[in-house]
């Protein structure tokens, strides 16, 4: 039996890289929108009411902006941005870091205190940190 254990920090700081950093399908690479209001739970799947072909007007998903790494606060950062061109006329009340799996799984879904009313001349840009508390 053991006496102690730890993650240490560069063996985090390392699965970080591979889950948002990889060429991998599995890693954390996309983010998606939605409509629903539902309480995300650690059992959440997806996103309760994803808006589909916002993102350049044919996709459900979009490429982060940038993904930022901090050893020293054992952190992955990303910035995501939706454009004036994309997703108007949606209430976006929810986001999503996925994969690009085939069935896309999520590393987060968020849903927003109060929606986002979308039209032509709202730009958005979400950043989400993923951390070791």
């Amino acid at each position: 039996m053991a006496v102690g254990q730890s993650l240490t920090s560069s063996g985090f700081n390392n699965i970080l890289q591979l889950c948002w950093n990889s060429v991998d399908t599995r890693s954390f690479t996309v983010f998606a929108i939605g409509t629903g209001v539902t309480t995300p739970t650690t059992a959440t799947t997806g996103l309760s009411g994803t808006i589909t072909g916002w993102a350049g007007g044919t996709a459900d998903f979009k490429a982060y902006s940038t993904v930022t790494f901090s050893g020293a606060a054992e952190e992955v950062t990303t910035r995501a941005f939706i454009t004036a061109a994309e997703a108007t006329g949606n209430s976006i009340a929810e986001y999503g870091d996925l994969n690009t799996l085939g069935t896309k799984i999520p590393a987060g879904v968020f849903v927003f205190n109060d929606a986002v009313t979308k039209t032509a001349t709202v730009q958005l840009t979400v950043i989400t940190k993923y951390r070791r508390s």
